[in-house]
């Protein structure tokens, strides 16, 4: 295009005559394009930048003093010293000025010179005809230009439109200004001075008022951009707007933006262009100070930096970048990072630095705020102890699963001995706890599956196309990794799940239903000391029967219908009776006689465990207090739950049901089991030692069948063993169980405890037990678990002789 220019100049140059005033018309006029170039000045018009510079003085002298030929020699070097010296642009972008330089100075100077002849008067006509020259020229290279960039970008039409359309504003001005200079000096040369003399004070006016102007456009898109992100609280609206205001504002290539979740972790969400983020991660160690630097913005040159950042953007293409840091409330909260600007000004300037530091300000306020909707929506949704799903959104995506009849599996998992993790070791260690076993379930789970934790101790699975097959297999995984003992501060703990599986569509069409029988199954499998159950319909009258009982035994605990049995323990020896053990007894009125093994699990699940352990002291406590008015001291045995153990009240409860029965403290001996004093924590030493400060006596129960050390045996304020039933009913059977039942009495013994045998039933066992030292014994051979009234009339018939003892080799006695 360049050289179809300069041909078009030849033959205009030889067509117009030449008209000289010797070297100094054209040394002038090309300094004044040299000089008039660079004042650019970088205006807003209806949304879009414009570029211009006073070049109409040099142009305007040039048309009334040069012929054509020399007017385009002077333009030509003038603005060829410009682009080349001062502003290096690259060899497109100076081909395509210099070839809109051109076009514009040929034609101003064709309709200029098609009107007026060298030597010309000056005349208003000819001031007239001067601006219509120049402003045509100023259009017609702003057309090309225009066009040119349109290859690139595309819309030539809509672009060479907006060129037009700021004609008016901008060229025709500057022709006036250009024309009102330029004619007085072929009336006078020194009028000239009066006309530049003041030209310095109009440019800095002008430079001004363009300052002014810039910085109330920059307010004003700084303010409609609050106003759009403040109308939005979705961070991907606010940051889909943001990366375009940038862009529109900085008429930048691309723009990516990086926002870092600082509420649920480490994730961070991307916006804008993909190549640019992809650079991002390999720049990581370069953007590190870009935190320190505050919210100050950063310009990195990929040609010439060797910093990370620079490297890392160079092979997407990057030529310049602004970066800068989000802060929101005084912490870090993304990054910016504005590529390659377009337009006339092809380098970031200062006044760009500064419209993206002032975007930036209101846009880390916006995505804090966005951000905390982010977390808001996610609290309202997730649990904050796990990160895991809750209750509604598990049962919401459940139900969008199984629509249609699609196939799914629900596991409901409930941690077994949790609570009294929580008890013993304080609720942080429990927290924890809970945090690792959320981390252990998500490793068990398949791509798909999900995980979600309801409160407390009960977590929920969902698994999409899965079969019973495919249930059990994955608790059975989960089984074995909860298994795995877990490090809470200095302790090892040991837990156990209990897993209720429940299919879709089989088992319910909707979430409510499967969790429901996922319930029972999980109920299911606790009370079978299994791992996992699956539904089955026969569970619904179980858990029937279940929430009935729960509700009864309440009742029964407050009204005082439970009953309380007591069954002696005789010294083998004399055969006396020493001691009573404490049985609760529920005769349900509609399923009959409940067994303890039943409802104190029930009682424990529903809370109702320290109530019952409260009414079981009274009224054993009452029986004693009866014996001693009848001048009969007999020792009386409570057993405890592993809840009680744990419970830091317990020890005033038992000194306060001491007071009100006036019994003496050494005549209650409290049963504890060997499993609930296996971990010797602190806090069940502290309630064990403040027991035994009262006067009571401690006895470990079904000794032989946990894991308790001689460590912790000798440690512990126990006064009592008690060898477990299953050794002493098999002792004359199985050579293994005599062995233990020895070895028991003789470390009994050499502990100081008193050794109490359960499960006698037989005159021999009787005896073998004698042999071996026991102190004493309790079963149904000596008297089965009887009400007060019955026990007291065999104690007496005992003590007077008229009823058979197995202690003294007599017939065993197995009722009243």
């Amino acid at each position: 295009m360049a050289p179809t220019v300069l041909l078009l100049t030849t033959v205009l140059a030889g067509a117009v005559p030449f008209y000289d005033k010797g070297p100094w018309p054209l040394v002038m006029v090309t300094l004044g394009f040299v000089i008039c170039e660079p004042l650019v000045f970088h205006v807003e018009a209806r949304n879009e930048a414009v570029s211009f510079s006073p070049t109409d003085l040099p142009l305007a002298i040039g048309l009334l003093m040069l012929s054509p030929l020399h007017l385009v020699v002077a333009r030509i070097v003038g603005s060829a010293i410009l682009l080349v010296i001062w502003r290096r642009q690259p060899l497109f972008k100076f081909t395509l000025n210099l070839t809109a330089f051109t076009a514009e100075t040929l034609i101003a100077a064709a309709i200029f010179r098609a009107v007026f002849d060298p030597g010309d008067a000056a005349t208003p006509a000819m001031w007239v005809w001067l601006t219509v020259a120049l402003t045509i020229g100023l259009v017609v290279a702003g057309v090309i230009i225009a066009t040119a960039i349109s290859f690139f970008e595309g819309d030539a039409a809509q672009r060479v439109r907006k060129e037009l359309s700021h004609s008016y504003l901008f060229y025709l001005p500057g022709a006036v200004l250009g024309s009102s200079a330029a004619i007085p000096m072929l009336i006078e040369a020194w009028l000239a001075v009066v006309f530049l003399l003041p030209a310095p004070m109009v440019w800095l006016v002008l430079r001004s008022h363009g300052s002014l102007m810039h910085r109330y456009t920059d307010l004003s898109h700084v303010f409609d951009f609050s106003s759009q992100v403040g109308r939005s609280t979705q961070l991907h609206e606010i940051a889909d707007t943001a990366v375009k205001e940038i862009a529109d504002q900085l008429r930048a290539a691309s723009v990516a933006l990086v926002v870092w979740d600082t509420g649920a972790g480490s994730v961070r969400t991307e916006y804008g262009d993909a190549d640019v983020l992809e650079a991002l991660p390999a720049a990581a160690d370069g953007l590190g100070p870009l935190a320190d630097a505050g919210s100050d913005v950063v310009r990195v040159d990929t040609a010439s930096g060797s910093d990370q950042l620079a490297i890392a953007l160079r092979p997407q293409g990057v030529g310049q970048a602004l970066v800068t840091t989000l802060f929101g409330d005084e912490e870090a909260i993304g990054l910016v990072v504005v590529a390659d600007r377009q337009g006339a000004a092809s380098r970031f300037s200062d006044d760009d630095a500064n419209r993206l530091r002032k975007i930036t300000e209101q846009l880390g306020v916006a995505l804090s705020k966005g951000q905390l909707h982010v977390q808001i929506q996610h609290a309202a949704t997730h649990d904050l102890l796990t990160n895991l799903p809750n209750r509604p959104y598990f049962e919401a995506w459940a139900d969008q699963i199984v629509a249609d009849d699609q196939a799914a599996a629900v596991l409901l998992i409930d941690l077994d001995r949790f609570k009294e993790v929580n008890d013993t070791l304080g609720h942080h260690a429990g927290d924890d706890l809970l945090h690792q076993v959320a981390v252990r379930m998500q490793d068990c789970l398949a791509p798909g599956d999900g995980a979600a934790r309801f409160g407390g101790d009960e977590f929920a699975l969902l698994v999409p196309a899965a079969g019973e097959h495919e249930a059990s297999l994955l608790a059975e995984r989960i089984s074995q990794a909860l298994e795995i003992p877990f490090e809470l501060g200095e302790s090892t703990v040991a837990i156990a799940a209990s897993i209720g599986i429940a299919l879709a569509p089989e088992h319910g069409r909707d979430a409510e239903t499967l969790l429901r029988r996922a319930d029972l199954a999980m109920y299911d499998a606790k009370r079978r000391h299994n791992r996992s159950s699956v539904y089955r319909p026969s569970l619904d009258g179980n858990e029937s029967v279940r929430l009935a009982m729960l509700g009864d035994l309440r009742a029964a605990i407050v009204t005082g219908t439970i009953d309380v049995e007591f069954q002696p323990k005789t010294e083998l020896r004399t055969g006396r009776v020493v001691g009573v053990e404490a049985l609760a007894r529920w005769n349900h009125p509609v399923h009959g006689t409940v067994s303890p093994e039943v409802f104190v699990p029930i009682a424990e699940q529903a809370g109702l465990v320290e109530e019952l352990t409260e009414f079981m002291l009274a009224r054993s406590l009452d029986a004693v207090r009866r014996w001693s008015e009848r001048g009969l001291e007999l020792t009386v045995a409570v057993n405890l739950s592993p809840v009680s153990l744990v419970n830091e009240a317990l020890p005033e409860v038992v000194a306060r049901n001491l007071e009100q029965a006036g019994v003496f403290p050494h005549l209650l001996v409290l049963e504890v089991t060997e499993q609930s004093v296996i971990r010797d924590t602190p806090r069940t030493m502290r309630i064990l030692e403040q027991l035994s400060r009262i006067g009571v006596r401690i006895s470990i129960d079904d000794f032989g069948t946990g894991h308790s050390s001689l460590t912790n045996l000798r440690r512990l304020p126990i006064s009592e063993l008690k060898v477990d039933r299953s050794f002493v009913t098999e002792m004359l059977v199985e050579h293994s169980d005599d062995v233990i039942v020895r070895s028991t009495i003789d470390l009994g013994h050499n502990l100081g405890f008193t050794v109490v045998a359960e499960g006698v039933e037989t005159a021999e066992v009787s005896h073998r037990l004698l042999e071996l030292g026991c102190d004493l014994a309790q079963g149904f051979g000596i008297c089965r678990p009887l009400p007060f009234e019955k026990l007291d009339r065999w104690i007496d018939q005992v003590s007077t002789g008229r009823t058979a003892c197995l202690a003294r080799g007599h017939a065993p006695l197995l009722d009243s």
